[in-house]
């Protein structure tokens, strides 16, 4: 399995990387500080799952996604689970995006071990 983390605290990418490495010890996570590292690890790392925070400097979680989305529409590749993270109220933009899409969550900061852990295994169900 492969994981992105998007956030430009990097404390809180490792914290989420530490999480998931103890849950799921074979997955290789990646972690970046903004949206626009995010697209490019992307393009070549080819993720299955994004965690991507909304508000990051250069290009915010959204714009991130919405370019990712295109990638994938443009070269035929399957599109990653998107789990959005925010601890801001979310922008109408991806209330829009999660709620018609099967491979979008969110996931509201701070969150505990167990919330990060419980959202993973929802996106891989959805993703078999």
């Amino acid at each position: 399995m492969k994981i992105l983390i998007a956030d430009d605290r990097k404390e809180i990418g490792v914290f989420f990387r530490t999480i998931l490495l103890r849950e799921f010890p074979d997955s290789k996570i990646d972690v970046v500080e903004n949206g626009a590292q995010a697209v490019d690890v992307f393009r070549t790392g080819r993720h299955d799952v994004l965690f991507l925070d909304i508000r990051m400097p250069l290009k915010d979680g959204c714009q991130a996604f919405l370019e990712i989305r295109e990638m994938c529409g443009k070269e035929n590749l399957k599109m990653p689970f998107v789990i959005f993270c925010t601890g801001f109220e979310l922008p109408e933009e991806v209330e829009k995006i999660t709620a018609g899409s099967s491979l979008c969550s969110m996931l509201k900061k701070p969150v505990t071990s167990k919330e990060l852990i419980q959202t993973f295994k929802d996106a891989l169900l959805k993703l078999k």
